[in-house]
């Protein structure tokens, strides 16, 4: 029997910035070191799409950590 630990797990879609899932905002507020409300704020304003928002965000002067591990 495998555990899954829910706090390190990541959204199966990184495409889209899910809100639905509270683990789900602390996820992408971890990438992005926004608070949940600035990126329920983002995401109203341009949408779900990862690429939108993390664009918005570095309008903002954010500094977007965006390493995913995947290398």
């Amino acid at each position: 029997m495998v555990l899954v630990d829910k706090d390190e797990r990541a959204p199966q879609d990184l495409t889209r910035v899910g809100l639905e899932e509270e683990w789900e905002v602390r996820y992408w507020c971890a990438r992005y070191g926004v608070t949940g409300e600035e990126l329920r704020a983002c995401v109203l304003e341009v949408g779900p799409r990862a690429v939108d928002v993390e664009q918005r965000l570095r309008g903002q002067g954010k500094k977007i950590f965006s390493n995913t591990g995947e290398d």
